[in-house]
């Protein structure tokens, strides 16, 4: 029973250890997009959608999301999907992946 406990608490301390740099790297790629022009906030899940917040404006939407994923790719985070939102368009009663979308780019790797 002492070694099924020994190997478990293990296993958690290296999947803590795993996971722990994943998520410094996301907040770091979501500091350096909000430092961006034209990002009002910017949100990302679990599943490697980042959500970029901004006010509506005449631009390239998809080009713009595209640019977001230059910056987020030095910092190696699990980001895959870039989605330009419109401010008043985040409805936060609804989940992020309902809103409505400006442009959204795929950060390929």
């Amino acid at each position: 029973m002492k070694r099924i406990l020994f190997v478990a608490m293990m296993m958690m301390a290296v999947s803590a250890s795993v996971s722990a740099p994943a998520w410094a790297d996301q907040a770091s790629a979501i500091a350096a997009v909000r430092q961006q022009p034209r990002v009002v906030d910017v949100s990302a899940d679990s599943q490697g959608n980042m959500y970029v917040l901004v006010k509506a404006e005449n631009l390239t939407w998809p080009q713009y999301a595209a640019f977001m994923c230059k910056v987020v790719a030095p910092h190696q985070a699990r980001i895959f999907r870039v989605r330009v939102v419109e401010l008043t368009k985040a409805v936060r009663t609804l989940p992020e992946a309902k809103w409505d979308r400006l442009g959204e780019a795929s950060c390929g790797r």
